[in-house]
């Protein structure tokens, strides 16, 4: 059962490695949600050697998941520049305004990331983000994704929070019949792995932060708080995931 970490750093990816997670997300800004890490970034991580490599969240903004053309020609191309830096999988997607899945965009963002793949010669994964838990069919969603060639889902089952939805991550994973994998994410705390697990999810999905205060400054932002990796609370992830 493979153990995901979101990260935001180097000392994230390494923390990661080090407690013994499967896989990482690199993202930036964890507070919005996440947003596309810089190349330099996704380099670096990539460098750490978590074992199941560095997927990149590709988002170019916080808030609603329709986004207008110029949006996604900028998601298409961080989707290459982010293989081309070294990322494993890229983690993607968009809905359309009357909630279902922005089929011609989810396309051009799969051939971006196989073409990327190619010209790199490296095997990567495509996986729909958490849009999928806005989608209003998210069994059709499910679907529409297998035909278009995604290996995964992060998902909540369509809840505020994974543990609440597990009924219907249930439900997606017995649907999904090894055909696309199921990841179970939002809101997932250590003691909610072993139940996670038992809903047939191939994957669970954590961000294990801790707030840190950090004053930038009048030219910094001010007094604000950051998120980091808190080590702690990887290696407890990492052993409930074994023991269950």
């Amino acid at each position: 059962m493979t153990i995901e970490i979101a990260v935001q750093d180097v000392d994230g990816a390494r923390i990661a490695l080090e407690e013994g997670a499967d896989r990482i997300e690199l993202c930036a800004a964890l507070e919005c949600g996440g947003l596309t890490p810089s190349f330099g970034m996704i380099q670096a991580c990539a460098h750490v050697g978590v074992p199941m490599g560095v997927q990149v969240l590709i988002r170019s903004r916080a808030g609603s998941f329709v986004f207008d053309e110029a949006e996604k020609l900028v998601q298409i191309a961080d989707v290459r520049s982010a293989i081309l830096a070294g990322a494993s999988g890229v983690v993607v997607g968009g809905m359309t305004a009357e909630g279902g899945i922005d089929e011609p965009f989810a396309r051009a963002l799969v051939e971006a990331a196989r073409d990327e793949a190619v010209r790199c010669n490296r095997k990567v994964k495509i996986v729909f983000h958490r849009a999928f838990d806005m989608l209003d069919d998210p069994f059709a969603g499910l679907e529409t994704l297998v035909e278009l060639g995604f290996d995964r889902v992060l998902t909540s089952g369509g809840a505020p929070d994974a543990p609440s939805g597990l009924e219907t991550l249930r439900a997606l994973a017995e649907r999904s019949a090894g055909r696309i994998e199921i990841e179970a994410g939002g809101g997932v705390t250590v003691d909610s792995i072993p139940t996670l697990l038992s809903a047939g999810v191939s994957a669970v999905h954590l961000s294990a932060k801790a707030r840190v205060t950090s004053d930038g400054g009048p030219g910094g932002g001010g007094d604000g708080d950051i998120f980091r990796t808190d080590r702690q609370t990887v290696r407890k992830a990492v052993s409930a995931a074994h023991r269950a």
